[in-house]
């Protein structure tokens, strides 16, 4: 007697849905190529625009991430788990491009890569401990000490940056810059990593 799996095979994803991330990376691609100069940085400040975008999306995944832990430290419920990995696996990679994209930005504009740059050493531990705490969490049994692990992330990120001095970097480029396009590009770089970044997180979820 040949006995039958309850579970449905997966179906293939449709064209449409490869589509997405390549509209997503054509649209940075066109926004970079196209967007303003800044008067001190010139040309520069296209690295820097993939440097903040994927920065931000980054935090944003981390901010999600704190939400579904706080979620899971509460209810312990499998549903907050279910949607824990993924999106916070996927925030550490956008963060840990945005921190490889500083140092591009940094060589670009300084000439240099400091790594003992108040700014760049923090990004640097930030993104060491954010690794620490997400693979100690994998490991763990307790729903409560994953939770707890996963929605600490974003507040030492935050705490680390609010920590280093600014020596070599500037302030914050959206909310310092008086150039409204350049304070646009900015925002619409990180909306579209964000969506990219949906979008890696909707994949694993259908794929796991």
């Amino acid at each position: 007697m040949q006995i039958k799996s309850s579970q449905q095979p997966k179906r293939p994803f449709p064209l449409w849905f490869w589509s997405i991330p390549l509209a997503l990376l054509v649209g940075v691609a066109l926004l970079i190529a196209l967007g303003p100069e800044e008067r001190t940085l010139g040309s520069g400040i296209r690295s820097v625009y993939l440097h903040v975008g994927l920065i931000w999306a980054g935090l944003v995944g981390f901010g999600v991430t704190a939400a579904l832990g706080l979620g899971l430290l509460i209810t312990q419920k499998a549903a907050w788990l279910r949607w824990l990995s993924p999106v916070s696996w996927v925030a550490l990679g956008f963060y840990a491009a945005g921190v490889f994209m500083s140092m591009v930005a940094s060589a670009d504009n300084w000439g240099s890569v400091f790594l003992q740059e108040p700014r760049m050493a923090a990004s640097l531990n930030g993104l060491a401990v954010a690794i620490i705490l997400l693979v100690l969490g994998s490991w763990q049994p307790w729903l409560r000490v994953r939770g707890g692990l996963a929605a600490a992330i974003i507040f030492v990120l935050l705490w680390f940056n609010m920590r280093a001095e600014l020596v070599l970097h500037p302030p914050n480029p959206i909310a310092n810059s008086d150039a409204t396009p350049i304070q646009f590009t900015f925002l619409l770089a990180t909306a579209l990593f964000v969506a990219l970044a949906a979008w890696f997180v909707w994949l694993l979820r259908r794929t796991s």
